[in-house]
């Protein structure tokens, strides 16, 4: 193997690890999330989710994991249905 193929599968399993704690990280704000709506209600905790202008670069992180957890969530959700729809026919 030569150096330029081990440094780029290395950039690309650091890049997937990245990927994958951002989910993880945007599920576990989603859970709290769904907590606080039980206790305060649904227009208040998710407000926190949105970041307001000027907000930190933190802010847009959490947005955006949690679009990657819901995202990720959707897909999954959607080939266990459609796979279970391939076996039935």
């Amino acid at each position: 193997m030569s150096a330029r193929v081990i440094v780029s599968q290395w950039l690309a399993r650091t890049a997937l690890l990245l990927l994958w704690s951002l989910v993880a990280w945007g599920g576990l704000l989603l859970l709290v999330t769904l907590g606080h709506v039980a206790q305060e209600g649904p227009g208040t905790a998710l407000a926190r989710l949105v970041p307001p202008s000027g907000a930190s670069a933190w802010a847009w992180v959490n947005t955006l994991s949690v679009a990657l957890a819901v995202t990720l969530g959707l897909v999954a959700g959607w080939l266990v249905v459609s796979s279970r729809r391939r076996r039935s026919s």
